[in-house]
Order: structure tokens, then C-alpha cells, then sequence
């Protein structure tokens, strides 16, 4: 994973197993904002991405899904994280079970 973080290509490919787990939740839809641009004044549209409909409720299974296939493919058996509010541990739990 760190090569890729620190790799100079562009364009790195999503490998065909993780596009497939993200098409149970993807795309994610698109709202737009128009209270936000009425208050700014803006001429501008607005939208935000409503990350609340992956299976953990938020944009973390983004990245913990990639995470488990990387280290599965590098031999780990066992992956672990940080939580507070218990996302990131029902992300990574919800990815190692695929």
C-alpha cells in the first residue's frame, strides 16, 4: 500500500476485485446543496456525495475494502485498526469478511 501512496504514476489501477465490492454500494448518490448555495449567494451548484449508503453507513469501507485485499495478497491473516466512534472497525471488519 505505501507504494502506492508514494508512487509517481498517475493513474494507479483499481484492482477488478475491489471494483466488484464497490459496485454493492456504488455509485453513491450525488444531492445538491441549494440551502448551502442560496446562503453563500453563490451563482454556483453545489452537491455532496451521500457516503451513507455503504454497507458500514459511511465513506470508510472506500479504503478499508482496497486495505484487506492488499494485505491479504501480501500473506496477512490478520489486520487491525484504531476506532472511536466504531466505523473504521465495522469497515475493516465488513472488508476481511469478503
Amino acid at each position: 500500500l505505501i507504494l502506492q501512496e508514494a508512487s509517481s504514476e498517475r493513474y494507479i489501477d483499481i484492482p477488478p476485485e475491489v471494483l466488484d465490492v464497490y459496485r454493492t454500494w456504488r455509485p453513491s448518490p450525488l444531492y445538491r446543496a441549494r440551502r448551502l448555495e442560496k446562503a453563500l449567494g453563490t451563482p454556483a451548484r453545489i452537491y455532496y456525495k451521500y457516503e451513507g449508503v455503504s454497507p458500514a453507513g459511511s465513506h470508510k469501507p472506500n479504503t478499508a475494502v482496497p486495505q484487506a485485499y492488499y494485505n491479504k495478497e501480501a500473506g496477512r491473516t490478520k489486520i487491525t485498526t484504531e476506532t472511536g466512534a466504531g466505523q473504521w472497525g465495522t469497515a475493516l471488519s465488513y472488508a476481511c469478511a469478503l
